[in-house]
């Protein structure tokens, strides 16, 4: 009886191995990317019918405040995206730190209302009791529940190693969504409302998918 040598052995073993090997397809982001855009866009016309328009926006002129949230929000939701994205295809040397420059650039809202409020508490307290401020973080949580379906299936069926970093960018990216399509219709242009409701919407929308995400895409 003839004996096989180790090297034989070897080649064998990865013969079999190979033969139960099925090609797999090679995950893309555009489908994923399409079904969050087109959630986002019906949430934000069904609030829109529902809530209606900013006045400055049905006058044709917006407030300053209302395009800086807009901009900071889109930035801070475009880049946590792409950083989730980028999660479910790991490699090595691949850098996705722009959303943390984006979340820094972020949080100076709420820090700026922090400061604005210790100057105005009267106005503070009115903006902490504020019936709208309630709303905004309802709206833009259940906008970011939504949101955040399309981008937790990609990561399930991606191979993301980080589940804890992927988990808050999810809640961060839906999070600012949430709030971006919210802030179409928001009546207030304060700071202080903006730093306080605002920056709640992102922070508990980025805890939340921190604490519930990781463990709808472990191996």
């Amino acid at each position: 009886m003839a004996e096989f040598s180790p090297n034989r052995q070897l080649e064998a073993l990865m013969d079999r191995l190979a033969a139960d090997v099925a090609p797999v397809q090679p995950l893309e982001d555009r489908p994923t990317m399409l079904v969050l855009v087109t959630l986002l866009l019906v949430a934000a016309v069904l609030m829109l019918a529902w809530l209606g328009l900013r006045p400055d926006l049905m006058a044709g002129q917006p407030h300053p405040m209302f395009l800086l949230r807009c901009g900071t929000l889109a930035v801070l939701g475009l880049v946590s995206v792409a950083a989730v994205l980028a999660q479910a295809h790991p490699g090595v040397g691949r850098s996705n730190a722009g959303w943390k420059v984006a979340a820094a650039m972020a949080l100076l809202f709420p820090l700026s209302g922090a400061i604005m409020a210790l100057d105005q508490p009267e106005h503070a307290m009115a903006m902490a009791g504020s019936a709208s401020g309630w709303e905004c973080l309802r709206m833009s949580l259940a906008t970011a529940a939504l949101c955040a379906v399309p981008m937790v299936l990609h990561l399930r069926r991606g191979a993301p190693v980080a589940p804890q970093r992927a988990g808050l960018l999810v809640g961060m990216a839906a999070g600012s969504l949430g709030a971006l399509s919210y802030n179409l219709h928001c009546p207030y242009d304060s700071m202080v409302y903006t730093g306080l409701w605002y920056g709640l919407a992102v922070g508990i929308a980025a805890v939340a998918g921190r604490l519930v995400v990781p463990r709808l895409i472990r191996w």
